[in-house]
């Protein structure tokens, strides 16, 4: 169960002189921010803070975004002492100065019945719904989250009048400019709350795919029967079902790799551990896990902890700390972690005026150094210096002690998220990991550089002279920006085994939509007008005309007055207009007396430069 709770005017009737005290306790002093700042919202999540330090007892949890608050219940047996948390929260409010709207907040109850006795906030009871909207997505007591598919399918619709007004075939917005407001203004909708949408009935989700198949008809310029495949393809679009996995995929990635400790990530990463299940129950949690088993994320996403020890400063050393202070700490550190038995390196790396990128350790008496290629960051030389370190150290050593004066090359390892210098760190962990295996502890510590010890003056004089070394290479790795790159890869191949089946089940214009594009993009030249890309792509969709589809006879071919009850391929196999098509081909095209997959074959292989200048002059039939 949830409480919801709405502040009123939360930022005017907040108390000053409780938003003081709570600087004060941080230790901010002197002359103090005023509150009509420009960082008012940070003052206020100071005061909010004091909310998040009331103790409601176990099994009640406070969230609070700003001024939008819930008290979550996550046991039953947690109801009995319900308003025992709410007088605590009352009273806390009030002594910061905090209103409570009781009119605006709700109980929202889930999967179970309310509880028998009422719920009183500050003497006024509360009302229970069925459902209720927290920071933009409306829950409902079951969690299928229908009433916010409703929600995003009106709000979405009613968006995507505007690109209908621009999409003019003459004077109106180009395809990058309908496509971006989609892609900001509406699908945009479906990203924010994707993570909750995971487990939606087929028929729910269906109407938000109206929504998209909508706009890419609006951003083509293409008409109701055009098949949607083909539009997915030709606009790079997955269905909205793809992108709710694509964004849930990478969010629950995130989440399980930043804050494992969470309870919901631990239930996220047991159920992962699991063999799939084939009749997965339909909450939340579970239809996740069976979603990233369908893409095949699942191995990915079950990542250990770092397979080894961080040892760095909590905070940075001050610019004016003696050299001196540094460099005693730094010893009486490396004395500490240089325990018998044990195998110690010192790291290294250096970027030169050229450009020019090397990397070192000291082992010992062993030096060992290497070029990087042309280019290559600081940063990357320091972590390129660890991995040469952990890839020579021995298994008979019980602990190997890295130690590096990169601090931010540490601290990247801390973090863990690869969004950049996926290869050095994926191959480090890599690394690491089989040095644990084999029964040996890692330690990374950072160590004040340039200050006189002498394994890390040894290892920069290396790494310096390394910058004429030949380059090396070393093994690729996969990180977090990479798995999430194959699952877009992975979303991609799932529109393209969609087409090809829609193609093996005997559709038109899927057929033609293959054989004309090779699944390949349209390249058009910059600043082309939106008339001519239009009939470029009516050539690469092969949809029906419109009297195709009604059951009319045709017209006749409005450019050579023949009738043909197939216009578009009439328009490319055997229209006078289009000669020059066949003429350009000569031999090398051979019909198969297959209309469709000549024509579309014929689109295929003809140059941009030839089409454009056809149906500029002569447009395809509609």
């Amino acid at each position: 169960m949830a409480v919801f709770l709405d502040l009123e005017k939360a930022f005017e009737l907040a108390s000053p002189a409780v938003i003081l005290q709570a600087l004060a306790a941080r230790g901010v002093g002197g002359k103090l921010l005023s509150w009509g700042s420009v960082l008012s919202p940070l003052l206020f999540n100071v005061l909010v803070e004091g909310l998040l330090d009331v103790d409601f007892g176990g099994g009640v949890t406070l969230l609070s975004y700003a001024d939008d608050m819930a008290l979550v219940f996550t046991r039953r047996d947690c109801f009995a002492q319900a308003n025992e948390a709410l007088a605590r929260l009352y009273g806390k409010c009030s002594e910061l100065g905090l209103k409570i709207n009781f009119a605006k907040s709700k109980c929202l109850p889930f999967g179970l019945l309310p509880p028998h006795f009422p719920l009183v906030l500050g003497g006024h009871q509360l009302s229970f719904v069925a459902v209720h909207k927290y920071l933009g997505v409306w829950f409902d007591s079951n969690l299928t989250f229908a009433s916010h598919v409703r929600y995003l399918h009106e709000r979405a619709s009613t968006r995507l009048s505007a690109p209908r007004s621009l999409s003019k075939k003459s004077l109106g917005a180009s395809y990058m400019v309908l496509r971006t407001f989609y892609t900001h203004a509406i699908r945009s909708l479906v990203d924010y709350s994707a993570i909750c949408l995971t487990g939606l009935a087929p028929r729910v989700s269906q109407s938000l795919e109206v929504v998209q198949n909508d706009a890419l008809r609006v951003i083509r310029h293409a008409p109701p029967w055009t098949r949607l495949v083909n539009l997915r393809l030709e606009s790079s679009f997955p269905s909205l079902r793809g992108r709710i996995m694509l964004r849930a995929a990478a969010t629950t990635l995130q989440l399980v790799h930043r804050r494992p400790t969470l309870p919901i990530s631990a239930l996220l990463l047991r159920l992962l551990s699991r063999p799939p299940d084939p009749a997965p129950r339909r909450d939340w949690a579970r239809a996740t896990v069976a979603m990233l088993h369908d893409m095949g994320a699942a191995d990915s996403i079950c990542q250990e902890p770092p397979p080894f020890q961080l040892i760095c400063p909590a905070r940075a050393k001050p610019r004016g700390t003696i050299p001196a202070l540094l460099r005693h700490d730094g010893l009486r550190q490396v004395a500490a972690l240089g325990s018998p038995g044990s195998a110690v390196y010192y790291t290294d790396g250096s970027v030169a005026a050229d450009g020019a990128a090397g990397a070192a350790f000291i082992f010992g008496d062993t030096v060992e150094s290497w070029r990087l290629s042309q280019g290559a960051s600081v940063f990357q030389a320091e972590l390129a210096a660890i991995l040469g370190a952990l890839r020579h150290a021995h298994h008979q050593y019980r602990c190997v002690v890295v130690h590096s004066d990169s601090l931010s090359a540490i601290m990247g390892l801390r973090s863990f998220s690869l969004k950049d210098n996926v290869f050095f760190l994926s191959a480090i962990y890599t690394f690491a990991s089989l040095l644990v295996c084999r029964g040996a502890s890692v330690v990374l510590h950072w160590l004040p550089g340039h200050v006189g010890i002498h394994g890390n003056e040894l290892a920069d004089e290396a790494a310096r002279s390394a910058c004429s070394l030949p380059a090396v290479t070393f093994p690729l790795g996969r990180g977090r920006a990479q798995i999430v790159k194959s699952f877009a890869a992975t979303i991609w191949q799932l529109s393209l085994e969609e087409h090809r089946l829609v193609v093996s089940e005997g559709s038109r214009s899927a057929m033609w939509y293959a054989a004309a594009t090779s699944y390949s993009q349209l390249q058009p030249p910059p600043g082309l007008p939106n008339f001519l890309l239009v009939r470029l792509r009516r050539l690469r969709l092969g949809f029906l005309c419109y009297k195709q589809i009604t059951g009319v006879e045709p017209d006749s071919c409005e450019h050579c007055l023949e009738r043909e009850t197939e216009p578009l391929p009439h328009y490319m196999l055997r229209c006078p207009v289009t000669d020059i098509f066949r003429s350009h081909l000569g031999g090398a095209f051979v019909p198969s007396g297959d209309d469709v997959r000549d024509a579309s074959a014929i689109v295929a292989r003809l140059p941009m430069e030839l089409l454009l200048r056809v149906v500029s002059r002569h447009p395809p039939p509609r």
